[in-house]
Order: C-alpha cells, then sequence, then structure tokens
C-alpha cells in the first residue's frame, strides 16, 4: 500500500519507504512518520515487494525490518538496495545479537534503532541518515567529476608510497596493457622496466625526494611488446609522503609529429621548389628551394596568387589555377608542363603538380604546389630527338625523319579533303665508292658534308633534306602545282652536285648524281611504296648513264588489288584457322639463357602462302579487323603461356604486340584481365608492347595503361626512338620497359648515329629505372656493343627467328620439365 501525502519539512519534502511484516506496526509508523512532516512513498512487507516500491516511487530513505518473516531477510533487502540504488536504509529490530549486528553491519547501515523506540530518537536518526547521505551525494558527485574529467581527458593515474613496494594505476590505462582492466598494482620495480629509456626511470625513482616533480615524455613497453608513448606529469606531496600523477597515450600525437618533422625536412631540404596555398590559392609558405630556384623571396610572394609572379600565362598554356578555381576543380590534382617566371623576368620549363589538402569537412583546406626545372630534360629530349631523326655528319634529317615527314605530308587535306600533291626526290652520287675506296673514309665524309650544304642551298624552306645513309639522299618537295617544274629543279640540282669539290688534297673532286622522281599521290599513295617508286626511278636513271633525273611511271592497280585481297582475306582468316602464333626468343645477352618469349602472328593465305605482317597488319588497322584479330593472339599466347607453366616450364614473361586502335577501345583492360583469367595465366607473366604512335591517341590511352598497370600487366615500348614521342610524356606513363628499334640495331657497328641513339636510350632507360630490351640482334657484334652498354636482353636471328610452340620448348631448361 502507498502512501501520496507529501508534508514539507524544513522546506524539504522527504519521502520514506517501510517495509514491515506486521501491518499495524508498518500502519502505525506510517502515522507517526506523517505525524513528523514525513511522506510515505509505500509500505512492504517482502524483500521482492520493497525492491519493487523502490525501484518505482525512489524514496529519500528506507526504514527495514531486519526479521520480515515468510517475506525474506531485511538485511539482504538492505544489501541489493544499496547496490542498486544507493538509498540509505535504517533498520528498525529488535535484534540485537552480536551476530545480527554483525551482519548488518556488512550493508552499512545508515542508522540502526531497537524496538521500541521513541518517535523523536526515529525522527533524529532519519535527519542524521540524510544528512550523512547528502555530504555522501556532495563526494559522488566531485568523483564523478573527477572521472569524467579524467575520461574526457583520457587520463590515468598513478599513484605510490614511500613505505610500500605498490605502484596503483586508475583511469585510462586499457592501453598500459594488453587486457583492460579498471585498475591494477605494479611493483615498483616492474613499473619501471616497463619504461625503456633509463633516464625517465632515474627520474621517475627520485619523485620520493622533497618536492620532487616530472613532466616527461616516456616510452612504454606492453606486455605484447608494443611500445607506445606517454606523456607523464607527476608530483610528490611531502604531507602526506607519497607520489600521484596522470599520464595519457599520446602515441598518436608523437607520430604526428614525427611526420611534421620529416614533412618540414623535406619541405626545407627538398631541391624541388614546393609552395604552400590556402583555400584561396593565395600563398602561405615557400621553401628554400622556390627561392634558389625562382629569385623570389618568402616574404615578397606571401600572400600572393602564383598566377600574378610565377606563371607565364600564354594563348597556348593550361587553364591558370584561378580559372580551374572557378570551373570546379579545386579538388582534383593537377600536372604537367608550365613554363614558369623567374624575379629577374627569365622564362623557364617546369613539371608542376597542384595536390589539394583536404580539410575535417572534406572540403579543400590548402594545396600543395611543387615544381622543377626541366630545362636539362628538355635539352636531352631536344639532343635524343635530333640524335633519332638527324643524320650525325651532315646534319641533315634521316630516314626516322624521312618517314615522320612523309607521313605529315600524305595526311595533309589542304581543300577539298584532297590531298597535297608533293615529290619525292631520290638522289645516289655516281662514283663516290672510288672516291671513298681511294681517298679513305674522313675524305668520303667531307664530300658528304659538302654536297649535303649544296642541296640545302638549292631548296625552299618548306622543303626537307634527308641523308638516308652512304651516298643515298632523299629530298620533299612540297606543294608542287605542275609536274614539269621538277624539271628544273633536278636540272639544278644536277649541275650543283657535279661542279669540283675543294677537299684540300691539291686536285679537287667530282662526282655526279643518279635522281628518281616519283609524285605522291599520283606514284603511290603510302611511304613505303613512295619511297620504292622514287628508288625505282633512280636506278632508271641510272641504268640510262647516270648524271641524269627519271620519273616513275609504273601503275599503282597492282597495290589497291592486292590491298582488297588482303583485307577479304583476312575476314576469313580468324574462322577458317589461317592464322598462327609463332614465338621468338627473348634472351639474356650474357649467357644467352631464355628469359621469355614474344607472340608473333603469321598468315599462310590457302591460294597465295605466306604473307607477313608488314603487309597486312596496315590492313587489318584500317578496317577495325585488328581488335578481333588481337584478342585472338591474346587468347592464344595467355593459354600457351599458361600450358607452359603447367609443364615446369620457367619463363619471366611472353610479350604481345598491341595496336594503338585496340588501346583506344574502353573495356580493353578488361578483356585482357578476361583473357588472363580464362588461362589462369598470372598477370606479372604478361607484357603489352605498345608503340610510340598509341601515345598520341590521348587520355583513353593513358587511363588504358593505368587500368593494365593496375592489373599487374607489365608495358613495354616497342620499336622506342622511331617516333615522337615526348619525355615528358614517358615520365608520366606506367612503362616496365624500352625497347631499341632493330633500325637502330642493324648499323651499330657502322653508323655512329644509330651507335649513339643506341646508346642514349640504353642510358635514358638506366636513368628512369626501365628495363631495356634490343631487337633485331643478329650478330655476336652488336651483341658485345649492346652488352657494353649494359643492355642486357635481346631478341633476333642471332639466337633464333620466330618458331613454333614445340621448338620453342626446346630452349627451355630440361630440369625445368615436370616428370611424366
Amino acid at each position: 500500500m502507498n502512501a501520496v501525502i507529501e508534508v514539507k519539512s524544513q522546506n524539504k519534502t522527504v519521502r520514506v519507504q517501510i517495509v514491515e511484516d506486521e501491518r499495524i506496526v508498518a500502519l502505525d509508523l506510517k502515522f507517526n512518520l506523517q505525524q513528523l512532516g514525513f511522506v510515505v512513498t509505500g509500505m512492504a512487507n517482502s524483500e521482492g515487494e520493497a525492491l519493487a516500491q523502490v525501484r518505482r516511487e525512489r524514496p529519500d530513505v528506507v526504514l527495514m525490518d531486519i526479521n520480515l518473516g515468510r517475506g525474506g531477510d531485511g538485511i539482504q533487502a538492505a544489501q541489493q538496495l544499496k547496490d542498486e540504488f544507493g538509498v540509505p536504509v535504517i533498520f528498525l529490530t529488535a535484534y540485537a545479537e552480536p551476530e545480527t549486528l554483525e551482519r548488518a553491519g556488512l550493508s552499512a547501515p545508515y542508522g540502526y534503532l531497537l524496538k521500541p523506540f521513541e518517535l523523536r530518537e526515529l525522527n533524529a536518526t532519519i535527519r542524521m541518515a540524510l544528512a550523512r547521505r547528502e555530504v555522501e551525494q556532495r563526494t559522488e558527485r566531485l568523483e564523478q567529476r573527477f572521472r569524467l574529467a579524467l575520461d574526457a581527458a583520457r587520463l590515468g593515474v598513478v599513484e605510490f608510497h614511500r613505505n610500500t613496494d605498490a605502484v596503483e594505476l586508475d583511469g585510462h590505462i586499457a592501453h598500459l596493457m594488453r587486457s583492460s582492466p579498471l585498475g591494477f598494482k605494479f611493483s615498483r620495480d616492474e613499473f619501471l622496466a616497463r619504461l625503456v629509456e633509463p633516464a625517465v626511470r632515474e627520474r621517475l625513482s627520485s619523485l620520493l625526494l622533497p618536492g620532487g616533480v616530472v613532466h616527461t615524455l616516456a616510452l612504454w613497453q606492453r606486455d605484447d611488446e608494443e611500445l607506445i608513448w606517454l606523456e607523464i606529469h607527476a608530483c610528490h606531496f611531502v604531507d602526506e609522503d607519497k607520489v600521484i600523477g596522470v599520464f595519457r597515450d599520446v602515441t598518436t600525437q608523437v607520430n604526428n609529429e614525427e611526420r611534421l618533422q620529416q614533412a618540414a625536412v623535406v619541405f626545407e631540404s627538398a631541391t624541388e621548389a614546393i609552395v604552400i596555398l590556402d583555400g584561396g590559392y593565395l600563398v602561405r609558405a615557400a621553401n628554400p628551394a622556390f627561392t634558389a630556384l625562382t629569385g623570389w623571396a618568402h616574404h615578397e610572394v606571401l600572400g600572393r596568387h602564383p598566377d600574378d609572379f610565377l606563371h607565364a600565362k600564354r594563348s597556348s598554356d593550361r587553364m591558370s589555377a584561378r580559372e580551374s578555381l572557378a570551373a570546379g576543380a579545386a579538388a582534383t590534382p593537377w600536372h604537367g608542363d608550365v613554363y614558369c617566371l623567374r624575379r629577374d623576368g627569365s622564362l623557364f620549363p617546369a613539371w608542376e603538380h597542384v595536390a589539394p589538402v583536404m580539410g575535417k569537412e572534406q572540403e579543400v583546406s590548402h594545396y600543395v604546389l611543387s615544381f622543377s626545372d626541366t630545362s636539362a630534360l628538355r635539352d636531352a629530349e631536344m639532343k635524343i630527338h635530333h640524335l633519332a631523326f638527324h643524320d650525325a655528319l651532315t646534319g641533315l634529317g634521316n630516314r626516322h625523319h624521312l618517314n615522320h615527314c612523309l607521313r605529315e605530308c600524305m595526311n595533309r587535306r589542304p581543300s577539298e579533303g584532297q590531298p597535297e600533291k608533293f615529290a619525292l626526290i631520290f638522289i645516289d652520287l655516281d662514283g663516290f665508292k672510288t672516291i671513298n675506296d681511294t681517298l679513305g673514309h674522313a675524305v668520303g665524309d667531307l664530300l658528304l658534308i659538302e654536297i649535303a650544304a649544296r642541296l640545302s642551298n638549292h631548296l625552299r624552306s618548306t622543303d626537307v633534306p634527308i641523308r638516308l645513309g652512304g651516298d643515298e639522299f632523299v629530298l620533299i618537295l612540297q606543294s608542287i602545282q605542275r609536274p614539269e617544274d621538277l624539271i628544273s629543279v633536278a636540272d639544278k640540282l644536277l649541275v650543283a652536285i657535279r661542279q669540283p669539290v675543294d677537299l684540300g688534297l691539291g686536285e679537287p673532286v667530282q662526282v655526279s648524281a643518279s635522281i628518281g622522281i616519283a609524285l605522291f599521290p599520283d606514284h603511290a599513295g603510302s611511304v613505303d611504296d613512295l619511297i620504292k617508286a622514287a628508288d625505282s626511278a633512280m636506278y632508271a636513271a641510272k641504268a640510262s648513264g647516270r648524271d641524269r633525273y627519271a620519273f616513275y611511271s609504273a601503275a599503282l592497280s597492282a597495290r589497291a588489288v592486292e590491298r582488297m585481297q588482303i583485307e577479304q582475306g583476312l575476314r576469313r582468316a580468324l574462322g577458317a584457322q589461317e592464322l598462327r602464333v609463332l614465338w621468338q626468343p627473348v634472351v639474356s645477352l650474357r649467357d644467352g639463357g631464355l628469359l621469355g618469349a614474344e607472340a608473333l602472328l603469321r598468315w599462310t593465305h590457302p591460294e597465295h602462302g605466306p604473307i607477313g605482317p608488314e603487309r597486312f597488319i596496315p590492313v587489318a588497322e584500317e578496317t577495325g579487323l585488328i581488335d578481333a584479330i588481337g584478342d585472338w593472339v591474346l587468347r592464344e599466347a595467355c593459354g600457351q603461356a599458361a600450358r607452359w607453366l603447367k609443364a615446369g616450364f620457367a619463363f619471366e614473361r611472353v610479350a604481345v604486340n598491341v595496336s594503338p586502335r585496340q588501346l583506344q577501345h574502353e573495356g580493353f583492360a578488361q578483356r585482357v584481365e578476361a583473357a588472363l583469367q580464362q588461362a589462369q595465366l598470372a598477370p606479372e607473366k604478361l607484357e603489352l608492347e605498345l608503340t610510340e604512335s598509341s601515345l598520341q591517341s590521348g587520355d583513353s590511352v593513358l587511363r588504358a595503361l593505368h587500368a593494365l598497370r593496375a592489373l599487374g600487366v607489365k608495358l613495354a615500348l616497342d620499336d622506342f626512338g622511331t617516333g615522337f614521342s615526348s619525355l615528358s610524356m614517358l615520365k608520366m606513363l606506367p612503362i616496365d620497359r624500352l625497347k631499341i628499334d632493330r633500325g637502330f640495331v642493324r648499323d651499330l657497328a657502322r653508323d655512329p648515329n644509330d651507335l649513339a641513339i643506341a646508346r642514349a636510350i640504353a642510358a635514358l632507360a638506366s636513368t628512369m629505372d626501365l628495363a631495356v630490351t634490343a631487337e633485331g640482334v643478329e650478330t655476336a657484334e652488336q651483341r658485345d656493343i649492346l652488352l657494353g652498354m649494359s643492355v642486357l636482353e635481346a631478341q633476333g636471328w642471332l639466337y633464333s627467328p620466330a618458331v613454333e610452340a614445340k621448338e620453342l620448348e626446346l630452349w627451355f631448361e630440361p630440369v625445368a620439365k615436370k616428370p611424366s
């Protein structure tokens, strides 16, 4: 039964719970309490009812009878009330035996009255119990505040006395041990032993001296051997003769500070210029390398926008940072080539990288702008480009330059989609071999230099002179309106060449020339065919008596018919199983051991027999058949490589050529992954070879290459040096290997130009930490020269032509095979 009367006493309502098994006694007690101004929240006659009422009413004090008869044990009920609710309990009982008193004392009652008792005695006991409880609650609140403060600061507490060996720990201490105790004790020696640094142990040991104070950073070793950093603040309190301190785990902060210190060292010592920008792209800091590179002092650029003093804005330059921010690209990293201004106004090329720094709200808080002077790289690029496209002796263009210029000229469509007409003039010196053999190569070289100069002097600025090699020259004459105009040009060239040349030998020497002339598109529609046409006309002039010219006059119908036959045949070849894959070994130049093999596509036409890839691959690319053919070759190569591995054969990689068209198609990387999964071949066993022309195809190719690299596939740049790839682009590509084109390898022993190019490519690969492979190695002399350049891998007829898979297996080490 619950009473709901509320009478104020001393400006506070005191709510009392009665637990008494005798109802008459309980009602009398309730009446007396109400007379004293207390509110009786309920009367219970058992343990269970008492707990339920207290849980529901939450009284200020409970008056508990010890003997509840069948209702249970009052002492036991008091203990539960204390543990669960902390409510003060006053025992009202007729028992005072030592046993009962001892049991009752264990529950720490707030009073113990023996029946019968006076009403004023009960009133005083209740008031004193409440006063004691109020003091306890204040203490509890203080302890709770202290605990919350420890929790908020994630602090642990350490305490030890002079006269005891125990070190007590409390608070946030779970990080000290693998377990997570609420508190535990160490012996003093055990505690100090976990502090790694001897100096810290000594300082803590000295804390018991009068006035001992320690503020330190210490390494603590957990029981799982992990080391953490603790920040410790402790003091010796003389009055109590004990040490009390606090500590907290600052491992994350220490690690962050170390990283910041490392970053600061990098920032200060880096050779690359680094500028820290705020979210508005204004300078907040710059490192010493920035000042050394640009001449701008830190204080001169502080608060300024880089576009206002650093970037040389030109019409061809990238979008400025200010424009990028306006375009919504603030959180996107950017890198590329730029031109920068020094303080004195001079320009220099630079490779610049801008990286956004994201704040806690995932918004850009800062930018890190870094850049380096690429002048040396540009110079090296120009030198390599010059070596790759110019003849070392005469300074004229070489064969690679010729191919490039012819492709450019053939692709021009000045009006109405029609190709621009131009002429190719092939010049061969008559009698040069005799002079070279008689007077020596040095004299022959002087003669070639003079002839090259004369040819250049008789050309327009738009025309291109080329030295193919030996005594052969080619001229590209652009914008030819009338073929008959070439007659006067040829006559002037013949006159200029036959003029005597004074080489300082006393008597001048004299040579003549045979000239062949071919027109594009009249006589040929491709680079090779145009060169062949001009070459054929030159031989016709030579056969006619030399010192003259001849025009090409053969019909072009045969070539058109051949192309149609190849296209139709290719459409049938895949389904008819006319295509096959041969393998050319890739070997170590040191010992000739097998490293891998390159998959080479071959086609045997049922009527025309073997057709070389140089004939059908261009047709396949033009018609789009290369996609299906390329996928077939990839699957065949992966499957064969997997079978070799399953048979126990060991090799580093198999290489497969990839056309630019394949790389441009979305999903190429996924098709490669599917081929690898179908064959169950590890990606690192596959190397894809791409040509430099592939790199001119834009971002889609770059995305494909990065996706392939993410798969783990290796990438090689084939025929390196024959195209126009930028070294800046090369720096961005995920390339593993450069392959020296066979055109540079063929004349290594005779042509200083090819030798210089091969050397430059090998050095470039070494500098950029790329592997290098030489193609077309046919002689031991070529092998030895390449080894001298530290080129360690090659393929070519010196070792083996392309062979069937079964024949290649003879190259593998016999021990590599699994027993049958």
